[in-house]
């Protein structure tokens, strides 16, 4: 039977009993392991001192058969749990090989028992052999429930993540990503996507999965994501699972506050508001140069007193720290001398600025020995970089500014052992950040700009018309927030330009079947990108639409108006002007009060191929005067997507909107009744072959 059902894996169709079976694969999966130990420590030493001898083997053969057994039965359940969404499918694959192997070993060894008996060393074999796909086995399952390499995490050095001050921080890549990465990403992840959610890059987390986005801050509750984390830990939609790490009320704060206050993925935590709740919590978490704590002893104050002139100053850092810092001010009486002095304080200095002193390359030999520097300012000193390899005993140093030198691109590669280093000033000096080729992932390089050169770029021109699908003519209405700006515009979708295309003013009228694209120009500025609409006609809007068969849950028509309100939607599934069909046909009945003479009807749908999104397998539009007696005026079966072309790894295929035209001869009628019928199994070239597509519309025009 297991291997009836490997050989004919992709054409399984579980009903639900069979499901909640393979759900019990983790429950019993322990028996044919306890067995088969169990059985080799009997044959070992205990089958010898039993009598009579052929009862004593009989136990033995029953336990091998037992283990046999429920080896097989145990895979066989596995494999329908992995029928399920949502595993790493190279794990899984392993962890299913690895069962069924484990299955034909025992039963290999039930049926040669015999000869393996014989000595003790054929079941020594056997067994080492069975322990060792057992154990490999059970590592990958491991890994599949509790995260990679669960078994041996204990015995590896944990990776070390690098401190980020509070000055270099980002709100969502130093405080909310690290969230998300120990708490949600093992199961969102592009090996793992359960719910069809991925939580890698911004993009993805925007685009959200099945259930819609994942935060919307028009909502009392801030959306999806923020529902799910306060819902009872025993509710079976709690996130994080009931069994798995679960988020602190710092963790649930940070994540609140940053979605309340725009999702921002770029914003630095300087750029928040200092009485903000935000910026409250990441002082608790990010320290500064000045706030660090420090292991190691305070200077002698005597000594810190005497180092002190009229052009060396040295200083704590903060109230009751034992950290220094030393600045020079007198270019004439600077002497090599004068830095060597500071060596007496080396262990305590954190931050030392020697900006436009007469430092050579020969003083960095001085400098590499103030182990301890955080901060390091050489900008506009006489140094060429050719003993930057002097500094690698720096391994503390954060910041270092070279601004104002000469030195060049190679010679910074005698800072790629500084790992901590965050923060490079190379103003003026000539270099751009495509000539740094440091490999410090978290390293940001400053190199300044020039106002006199440069030209900005104007932002789009924006469109005000919230209507897409047109009764009657409308003004266009079209804006920008600079003043001067000349909007130019097409409405035959070519794209417009400075010279030939028609100046916007307040009189320009859309209608219906319009390709809007609008540039907004002004002389000393780049013109700026194209603003794109697509206006579309209709004679008539239906009065209402009743849904004979329901939508997805998550994706409902609330109030029986979301395909008939003109509102078109874009490819973003989760903002509430998509209504989404995947259990059921989409059977919508449109009713007109008044007798209605029709020939066109145009579905507006959606396609994403990596969200399980395709075009319906069939489109049929019924009509007539009477709901109960309706004849067939189209139906279309439109093409379904070809197998993608390979990508780069992670790509995925952009989801793009289309449009399902039904036409027939004119008709009178008082219903329409569109019938559109989603995919019910994916191609075999979709990651989710054999599954069921999902149908998108938004919107229904009638002409």
């Amino acid at each position: 039977m297991l291997v009836f059902l490997l050989l004919f894996e992709n054409r399984i169709h579980l009903p639900g009993w069979l499901q909640v079976a393979g759900r019990m694969h983790p429950m019993i999966l322990h028996f044919p392991i306890v067995l088969s130990v169990f059985y080799v420590l009997y044959v070992l030493f205990l089958q010898n001192k039993i009598a009579p001898k052929d009862v004593a083997i009989q136990i033995g053969e029953w336990l091998l058969l037992l283990a046999a057994f429920t080896a097989a039965i145990t895979a066989i359940m596995g494999l329908f749990l992995s029928r399920e969404q949502g595993y790493d499918p190279e794990a899984l694959m392993w962890h299913k090989w690895g069962g069924v192997s484990v299955s034909i070993l025992l039963l290999l060894w039930y049926n040669f028992r015999d000869r393996l008996s014989a000595t003790k060393a054929g079941t020594s074999i056997a067994a080492i052999i069975s322990f060792a796909v057992i154990i490999f086995t059970g590592h990958q399952g491991a890994g599949i429930t509790h995260g990679q390499n669960f078994l041996l995490a204990p015995l590896l050095p944990e990776k070390k993540q690098q401190q980020v001050l509070l000055e270099d921080a980002e709100v969502f890549k130093d405080m909310v990503r690290p969230i998300l990465e120990t708490k949600c990403m093992g199961c969102h992840n592009s090996k793992k996507a359960k719910g069809e959610l991925v939580m890698e890059t911004p993009e993805l987390l925007l685009k959200g999965g099945k259930d819609g986005k994942l935060w919307d801050t028009t909502e009392a509750d801030f959306g999806l994501l923020l529902k799910r984390i306060h819902l009872p830990l025993e509710a079976k939609k709690h996130m994080p699972p009931q069994g798995k790490p679960q988020l602190s009320e710092e963790e649930i704060s940070i994540l609140t506050q940053w979605i309340k206050s725009g999702s921002d993925f770029k914003v630095k935590m300087l750029d928040l508001d200092p009485k903000s709740e935000l910026r409250t919590l990441a002082t608790n978490i990010f320290t500064t140069i000045e706030t660090d704590v420090y292991d190691f002893a305070a200077a002698d104050e005597s000594k810190i007193k005497s180092l002190n002139n009229d052009y060396r100053v040295v200083y704590p850092l903060a109230k009751n720290s034992p950290a220094l810092s030393a600045e020079f001010f007198s270019v004439s009486q600077f002497k090599p001398e004068s830095l060597k002095d500071l060596l007496t304080i080396k262990e305590q200095l954190v931050s030392l600025n020697l900006a436009k002193m007469p430092i050579t390359d020969e003083d960095l030999k001085t400098i590499g020995q103030f182990t301890n520097l955080r901060k390091l300012n050489l900008s506009f000193t006489n140094i060429t970089g050719a003993t930057l390899n002097e500094l690698k005993g720096l391994k503390e140093l954060k910041h270092l500014s070279l601004s104002g030198t000469k030195i060049a691109a190679t010679t910074l590669n005698g800072l790629s052992s500084l790992d901590q280093l965050t923060k490079l000033f190379i103003w003026n000096t000539g270099l751009k950040r495509e000539d740094v080729s440091l490999k410090n992932k978290n390293l940001v390089i400053e190199t300044g700009f020039r106002t006199d050169t440069m030209i900005l770029k104007l932002t789009p021109p924006i469109l005000e018309n919230t209507e897409q699908v047109l009764l009657q003519p409308q003004p266009l209405k079209l804006k920008h927030y600079i003043n001067g700006v000349t909007i130019r515009y097409t409405l035959d979708g070519t794209d417009p330009d400075s010279v030939r295309s028609a100046v916007y003013t307040k009189e320009v009228m859309v209608s219906g079947n319009e390709h809007l694209k609008a540039i907004a120009y002004k002389p000393g500025w780049y013109s700026s990108d194209t603003t794109r609409t697509d206006f579309y006609g209709t004679k008539y809007r239906p009065d209402s639409l009743i849904h004979l068969l329901p939508p997805d849950n998550y994706y409902r028509d609330e109030k029986g108006k979301t395909l008939i309100d003109g509102v078109k939607g874009d490819v973003n599934l989760g903002n509430g002007k998509w209504i989404g069909f995947r259990n059921n046909n989409m059977e919508a009945l449109m009713i007109f009060n008044q007798p209605s003479l029709v020939s066109t009807v145009t579905v507006s749908s959606q396609v994403d191929t990596a969200s399980y999104v395709m075009p319906p397998l069939s489109l049929e539009l019924w009509g007539g005067n009477d709901s109960a007696h309706l004849k067939l005026l189209s139906r279309i079966t439109p093409l379904q997507p070809p197998k993608p072309k390979p990508s780069k790894p992670g790509e995925r295929q952009p989801a793009y909107l289309k449009l399902y035209d039904l036409s027939f001869k004119p008709t009178t009628v008082h219903y329409l009744k569109l019938i559109a019928n989603p995919v019910r199994k994916l191609p075999p070239w979709h990651s989710g072959k054999g599954k069921t597509g999902w149908f998108f519309v938004d919107e229904v025009i009638v002409n």
